[in-house]
């Protein structure tokens, strides 16, 4: 029998458990076992005490009860935010315990510390929850492509922002309204500045990113974080003119030595994988020197698709628990500022253009659009100046 210990029986810490239980026998097997369950929810840590439920008689509301405790192997920390759960993720390392986290928070802000921590203790250190929900793609980056150099990675990262620009093209719905949609479904927060302003899926780039270049990199490196708010029904209806689908990704792409890291709203051509990805669902595409590229597909967010990614990886945890190797901070410089990342540039005017700038496609109401050469991007907008710009999006 392997115990482990939950902090916050929320979402996804219902959503472990409820996996834990239904799923007993299957997880029995691959560790091993008969059918009989092997894992076991010794602590949950949460302010609430659950009576009447199965939980009440192991629910506390002090860590230090679970970090004590030499029978807990795993701690699974579904708490969301950075404070506590970054001082009782490193506690629980430092007293020599496996850590399984879906907090792409903490991740983004303290993976290189948490990592550190892991291996100086001899334990692990995993996160697949973290990025993607249910879609494995951090395991299949850190295990299965060690033998390419990953040169880009770009991505649907965020459901929430997937099913309002989805609900915008196909419905020809304004932003705001489907973001009252989105709400009431319980696909956006009541405040949902995280996801449609990019803070969510920046987190979950650098995160994929600092894994492919072998660097921790924080989120106020990147280049860029423009989120959807800007993006009006207009610009869907010309983009799907010119035979695109709109976008927000997240975008790390190597460029020499250094790299390249945003999040914005991209235009990406219909027929793709990528653009053809709708609703909540999640798309990651990977590239790497030797396999070209791969596409990562499936619900990115929920209960259940997000607690089978942590049960995975307390799996893992059980099975061989070998730290990560620590990423370093990435030094000064790395990634690319914007004025000098690589990119291509749709732009929507009413202006004269000339075919000198890019391929020019003929819009309503007199409109043209440019779809630029990719070239770093101070240098397209020199060449853009004087163009009255109604909207300006980067395409993939």
């Amino acid at each position: 029998m392997f115990n482990i210990a939950i902090l916050g029986m929320g979402v996804v810490g219902g959503g472990v458990y409820e996996v834990i239980k239904n799923n007993a026998s299957a997880i029995s097997h691959k560790l091993g076992g008969n059918g009989e369950p092997l894992i076991n929810v010794a602590h949950v840590l949460d302010l609430r005490s659950f009576e009447g439920h199965d939980l009440e008689k192991v629910v506390t509301k002090d860590f230090d009860k679970i970090v004590n405790d030499p029978t807990v192997s795993v701690v699974v920390e579904t708490m969301g935010g950075a404070q506590p759960a970054f001082d009782f993720s490193l506690k629980a390392l430092e007293s020599g315990k496996s850590v399984v986290t879906s907090n792409k928070e903490v991740v983004a802000k303290y993976g290189d510390v948490l990592l550190e921590a892991a291996k100086k203790n001899n334990v692990c250190y995993l996160y697949e929850a973290s990025v993607g929900g249910g879609i494995p793609v951090i395991a299949p980056l850190i295990n299965c492509l060690t033998a390419n150099k990953v040169t880009k990675i770009a991505g649907i990262l965020n459901g929430t922002t997937n099913y309002i620009l989805t609900k915008m093209l196909y419905e020809g719905a304004a932003f705001e309204d489907v973001l009252k949609d989105a709400q009431a479904k319980g696909y956006a927060e009541k405040d949902p500045t995280a996801d449609v302003e990019g803070f969510d899926a920046l987190r979950k780039i650098c995160i994929l990113a600092g894994i492919a270049f072998g660097k921790h990199i924080p989120t106020e490196a990147a280049a860029l974080r423009r989120g959807i708010t800007g993006i009006d029904s207009a610009d869907i209806a010309a983009a799907a003119k010119a035979g695109y689908a709109v976008k927000l990704l997240g975008v790390a792409e190597q460029v020499g030595d250094k790299a390249s890291i945003m999040v914005a709203p991209h235009l990406v051509k219909q027929g793709t994988q990528i653009a053809s990805t709708v609703d909540v669902f999640n798309a990651v595409s990977v590239t790497g020197n030797m396999v070209d590229e791969l596409v990562f597909y499936g619900r990115g967010a929920g209960s259940l698709p997000t607690a089978s990614a942590v049960v995975s990886d307390i799996i893992q945890a059980i099975r061989c628990p070998v730290a990560e190797t620590p990423r370093k901070c990435c030094e000064e410089g790395f990634v690319l500022p914007l004025e000098e990342t690589p990119v291509k540039l749709y732009v929507r005017t009413a202006s004269a253009v000339s075919a000198e700038l890019g391929t020019v496609i003929d819009l309503e109401n007199g409109e043209k659009a440019v779809i630029t050469e990719k070239a770093p991007y101070g240098e397209l907008k020199k060449k853009l100046a004087g163009i009255e710009i109604k909207a300006e999006h980067f395409v993939l």
